[in-house]
């Protein structure tokens, strides 16, 4: 039995989607990388992701990004030596209210701009995807036939897997309860299972992040959350639907295995059901919000008149001011970086976010000459990334 390395190059806190692609990217580069998960693969947040796969922002850079991600998630199985992200490419459609149109065009000639096959749907054409759409209130769509979605356990193990094959090693079950500091350097990470040092330490810990973040002297602008989940039981003659976004009645979907419907909340008000701690929370869905669900999801398919609840669950965000992620150095700390505040953006964004964060902790800069939209201080600045839409978690 080989013994426990506890010195890396480079320790990566999180087994999340973000901490196995950051870990996976790495490794890549030839760097000796150790990540420790306090649970399982995925037992966070990750796990309980729609895992949506989509192109449609409202910023250049989160689009291309966005871009580079789908290809990945194409070729998942020739990047990561046969893994298997489970992505379906089902198509993503988000519909909008007349008065929308003009703005959902203008990001739609944005996003073909950077190379994204997207297209304007009329009210008719969108039937044509979902015949079984009810057109009330809707003035039109974009259309991405290539996004979809993916199995966020399978691929957060699939990644973390294609990590250790390339010589990463991966601890589950590791708990960081604090850091080894010397002067302005993080020299490793404690746990109950003992301690581990590396050159740099990467924090890709989601909703844990405030908590970590405050051993090291910040208070972080990251609140953790509880996002709300509906399954439904499509009735048997209702057929499989892509990917949908729906601005009037502020929802998204996306299909199921066993013949169900996995269904959210669009809007901002997500943000307001704040998490104090995020190993302790309440995981039920209110009744009155499954029924306020399955009300809007009938209303724009009145074909699903007899949906049933299969099940229901909450599961946390980590929401930053603007909606965006933090993927930088720590300020004050040589060799210590953050990648966390997704809100909901970042399993789609993964094989992007993990490809600069592995950049920017090899090279202290970060990738090509794209605009560092994510850095630390930007609250503090004022200078927000922001999106065309009110609808925060569309980006």
């Amino acid at each position: 039995m080989s013994e426990t390395p506890t010195h890396a190059e480079v320790i990566v806190v999180g087994g999340g989607i973000n901490g196995v692609s950051t870990a996976f990217h790495l490794a890549k580069e030839g760097v000796r990388v150790l990540l420790l998960e306090k649970d399982d693969i995925a037992a966070g947040p990750t796990g309980y992701s729609g895992a949506i796969v989509r192109q449609h922002y409202s910023h250049p850079v989160t689009a291309r990004m966005a871009l580079e991600s789908l290809r990945f998630w194409e070729n998942f199985a020739e990047h990561t030596f046969g893994g298997d992200a489970g992505f379906r490419q089902v198509g993503f459609v988000l519909a909008v209210r007349p008065e929308d149109v003009p703005m959902l065009q203008q990001n739609i000639a944005m996003q073909q701009g950077v190379g994204i096959r997207t297209s304007f749907l009329t009210p008719e054409a969108i039937k044509e995807i979902i015949p079984y759409i009810a057109l009330q209130d809707l003035g039109g769509a974009a259309y991405e036939p290539e996004s979809g979605y993916c199995s966020p356990v399978l691929a957060a193990n699939s990644f973390a897997r294609a990590a250790q094959q390339m010589g990463a090693t991966v601890l589950t079950g590791h708990r960081v309860t604090d850091f080894i500091k010397e002067g302005n350097r993080v020299k490793g990470v404690r746990t109950p299972k003992g301690d581990f040092y590396a050159d740099k330490v990467v924090l890709a810990t989601g909703p844990w992040s405030p908590g970590l973040m405050r051993l090291l002297g910040h208070e972080v602008p990251i609140t953790p959350a509880r996002g709300k989940v509906v399954l439904f039981q499509r009735p048997p003659h209702v057929p499989e639907h892509p990917v949908y976004g729906d601005f009037p009645y502020a929802f998204y979907m996306r299909p199921e295995t066993g013949h169900q419907t996995f269904m959210g909340d669009l809007g901002p008000e997500e943000a307001k059901d704040v998490v104090q701690d995020p190993d302790d929370f309440n995981r039920r869905v209110p009744l009155e919000l499954i029924h306020d669900y399955g009300e809007r999801l009938v209303r724009r398919f009145p074909v699903m008149e007899d949906v049933r609840v299969a099940s229901s669950y909450a599961a946390l965000y980590d929401i930053t001011p603007d909606w965006h992620p933090i993927v930088d150095r720590v300020p004050n700390w040589d060799n210590v970086y953050l990648l966390a505040g997704g809100s909901g953006h970042c399993f789609k964004l993964s094989p992007a976010l993990g490809r600069r964060m592995a950049h920017l902790v090899l090279h202290d800069r970060w990738i090509d000459d794209e605009p560092h939209l994510f850095r630390f201080h930007r609250f503090q600045e004022g200078d927000l990334v922001r999106g065309q839409y009110h609808y925060s978690i569309l980006g």
